[in-house]
């Protein structure tokens, strides 16, 4: 199962879900997906979705998917890390109208800078990483307050 997550964010994030729907309907992405889609309107046709779930039904989509297809939202990227799972982040935009900002494209690049994570700015970026998840090579995430939660929460301030 992939377990896609789109937070808690009172914004849309309707571009990932489409891509999701499209990739599923074009045979590039299983059909085995379950969302946490939020405050999105989009409808899907092709994976179950549901607005929200608590933290223990997060976890445990989590620890039962293949991999997590996710925002730039350091919660679930960090309970994903440290479940040992494979991450793929779309990070939401102010120009799609996804966000106020556009904080989560910085979030994005500190994770994938340490080489825990794959970033897609599009559907097709997005399609040539879950095609490649198997041969994707990421780092084991080392769990502390680095540097990394530093930076993140440093920029996050400045805003």
């Amino acid at each position: 199962m992939i377990f896609v997550v789109l937070g808690t964010q009172r914004f849309q994030f309707n571009r990932l879900l489409k891509a999701v729907d499209n990739l599923i309907h074009e045979g590039q992405m299983p059909s085995d997906v379950l969302v946490q889609s939020g405050y999105s309107e989009y409808k899907p046709l092709h994976y179950q979705q549901k607005p929200f779930f608590n933290q223990e039904e997060m976890n445990e989509h989590i620890a039962k998917s293949e991999f997590v297809l996710s925002h730039a939202g350091v919660g679930v990227i960090t309970s994903a890390l440290q479940m040992n799972k494979k991450v793929i982040v779309m990070p939401r935009r102010k120009d799609h109208g996804e966000h106020v900002d556009n904080h989560q494209l910085e979030i994005a690049k500190v994770f994938q800078d340490k080489g825990y994570i794959s970033v897609a700015q599009n559907e097709d970026e997005l399609h040539a990483l879950i095609a490649n998840i198997d041969k994707l090579d990421f780092q084991p995430y080392v769990k502390s307050n680095s540097q990394l939660l530093s930076s993140i929460k440093g920029y996050i301030n400045s805003l």
